[in-house]
């Protein structure tokens, strides 16, 4: 019995530290959380002050209670109540429930270090002081003695954590950029910031689709990658087969290396290998295999089509087939073997093995090729043709437009639109691509 006690008083006393930090963090909020200069004279601003609201600059500027330090409060008081009922929980939960809630605070901190400088728009000398730190490095501690828990609890292991790193990098690089997107409904004033400039709706969308140019950046867009796609699907299923049956391994190793070494090359690079070879003056076409009879390449738009296609299918080739030859060297050679024995050849085996058994790789890759047909290489469409202006009509995309578009408008709520517009379309056709997948053979599809 007396064991049994001790037990539960270990159980309670873990987690103390956790209340602990709860308390700090409210306490924080007593420190400095910025500082401008006003008059010659800096002053600072704790974070009560943000939360409640202050009036600065001599009367000249009012700081309305701020949103996020106000949640900030809020879950840390959750974070004091998860601590003091974790023993009333299940301990796998109570360490979720605590992972959680310090990642929400962490991300609040940053949001709100993010809106500091257009909080106090018209102050001077805007620094982020030390509550904001503090924050961030008490949130970091919470999460991970919630991940300890979970560790003690067994619900995750050591293999588990070497996932963080690529997690929080998905999540930084690909989630939370994804708050941005209200920005393709505003019309972005610099003098006001992101936040405050106005909301128009869809008005920023209507540019992709009323303009002269509109008919012609889709019809390139979705043509060109539909060829790329159906190409690079057959030449690296080719090339990876060939691959595969050389029996030199040091051959194979050279042919690898050679026809991957284009994927690794600048495109501003191959855009001045292209012109070394189209180039009206010093080209190696017009000089050597024309003879003299040299043709404007950069002027003329019958030929960039197969430029194009021939220079993206040269760069991409590398990395088709090596995914592909990844794939075929992991079937069973013994059924190889078995159709030898059998009388098949080097074809039949191809054609009724490798192929079948290559399929959920093929299907695969084009789903997410599907899924990004209404982007484009902006690289292979600007920088190989030079931005020449006579080869807009062939080589001008979604993307290339939209570059243009900024440099002449500056505007980032029309650029915004756009690859909004081209996500959506994308999910969409992925969707609908994987629905047809999963009607004709449903082992094969992606969900």
């Amino acid at each position: 019995m007396l064991k049994v006690k001790v037990m539960l008083a270990k159980k309670d006393q873990k987690l103390y530290d956790v209340l602990l930090l709860g308390m700090l963090f409210i306490i924080s909020y007593l420190v400095p959380f910025a500082a401008y200069t006003f008059e010659n004279e800096k002053y600072t601003l704790t974070g009560i002050e943000f939360i409640m609201g202050k009036t600065i600059l001599g009367g000249t500027l009012i700081i309305p209670p701020n949103i996020c330090l106000g949640i900030g409060v809020c879950l840390a008081v959750a974070i004091m109540a998860a601590a003091l009922g974790f023993p009333k929980m299940k301990g796998h939960k109570g360490g979720v429930v605590i992972c959680l809630l310090g990642t929400a605070e962490f991300i609040i901190n940053i949001l709100f270090a993010m809106q500091v400088n257009s909080v106090l728009n018209g102050a001077k000398k805007i620094t982020i002081m030390y509550g904001s730190v503090i924050l961030l490095v008490i949130s970091a501690v919470i999460i991970a003695r919630g991940l300890q828990i979970l560790a003690k609890q067994k619900v995750v292991s050591a293999l588990d954590f070497m996932l963080i790193p690529g997690l929080l990098y998905l999540l930084i690089n690909n989630y939370l950029p994804m708050f941005g997107i209200f920005i393709a409904f505003k019309k972005v004033d610099y003098r006001v910031g992101i936040f405050k400039s106005s909301w128009v709706g869809a008005e920023n969308f209507k540019y992709l689709f009323t303009t002269a140019d509109a008919w012609i950046i889709t019809r390139n867009t979705i043509l060109y990658n539909a060829v790329f796609i159906i190409l690079g699907s057959i030449l690296g299923i080719m090339v990876g087969i060939f691959l595969s049956e050389l029996i030199n391994k040091k051959l194979q190793k050279f042919y690898q290396t050679a026809i991957l070494l284009p994927q690794l090359i600048s495109m501003i690079i191959v855009s001045y290998m292209v012109y070394a070879f189209l180039s009206n003056e010093s080209g190696f076409i017009n000089n050597t295999i024309l003879g003299g009879n040299s043709i404007n390449f950069y002027t003329n738009t019958k030929y960039w089509p197969f430029i194009l296609t021939f220079v993206s299918m040269w760069k991409m080739l590398g990395y088709n087939s090596i995914i592909y030859l990844s794939s075929v060297v992991g079937i069973d050679r013994s059924l190889y073997e078995a159709s030898y024995v059998d009388g098949a050849g080097r074809w039949k085996q191809i054609k009724h093995i490798t192929l079948p058994l290559l399929k959920p790789t093929i299907i695969t890759l084009v789903l997410l090729q599907v899924g990004r047909i209404f982007y484009s290489d902006f690289g292979l469409f600007y920088q190989v043709p030079m931005d020449s202006g006579s080869l807009y009509t062939v080589t001008n995309t979604i993307d290339t437009y939209v570059y243009r578009s900024l440099l002449k408008l500056n505007n980032i709520s029309m650029a915004s639109a756009a690859s909004v517009y081209q996500s959506i379309v994308g999910f969409l056709l992925v969707l609908g691509v994987n629905a047809i997948v999963r009607k004709v053979d449903k082992e094969n599809a992606l969900f």
